[in-house]
């Protein structure tokens, strides 16, 4: 009874003999396969478990984190907007605390003409060319103080009412010190 019923059963998946004991009417019923292809066949349904993401990786990819990071965009470029006059006044030159025009009779009109002469040759390089300019009220040479920011001073200016008049190469417009 045990040989007669035995036979040779080919692998489903392979082909391979088959071997162990495998009865006639259950080889009918289904099909056969070795216990190697069996096994491979099983892992073809085993999903395979995903690699799970760092916490700040995960957080990134929600949508609550990319509205909050464009809300903060948008908040950086309205404080962007509401300084910016802030910001462009800070790269100017600070003005001056007073401006405004002093009554001056022709002599003193005359000195500080000859005071833009000075700046003019100031700004080119050539403070020493000033000295053959002087002030029209005293006929005496404007004093010059030689160095990085080159100053020309009117020689007498108490004579045109002022406690001085300068000019300066950072500052080339004539200055007048009440």
């Amino acid at each position: 009874m045990g040989d007669q019923d035995r036979q040779e059963i080919l692998c489903k998946g392979c082909g391979k003999l088959v071997t162990g004991s495998i009865e006639k009417q259950s080889c009918e019923d289904r099909d056969v396969y070795c216990s190697q292809c069996m096994m491979t066949r099983a892992e073809r349904y085993i999903k395979d478990t995903p690699v799970e993401k760092p916490k700040l990786q995960r957080l990134r990819e929600t949508v609550a984190w990319k509205v909050a990071m464009i809300s903060v965009i948008i908040i950086c470029f309205g404080v962007i907007a509401y300084q910016a006059p802030r910001i462009m006044s800070a790269t100017k030159d600070p003005k001056p605390i007073r401006m405004g025009s002093y009554d001056t009779d022709e002599i003193t009109d005359k000195c500080i003409k000859n005071l833009w002469q000075i700046a003019y040759l100031i700004q080119q390089g050539r403070p020493a060319a000033g000295q053959a300019l002087a002030c029209p009220a005293t006929g005496k040479p404007y004093l010059i103080r030689a160095g990085a920011n080159a100053e020309v001073h009117c020689p007498n200016p108490g004579v045109h009412g002022f406690r001085d008049i300068l000019v300066t190469k950072k500052n080339p417009v004539p200055e007048l010190k009440k």
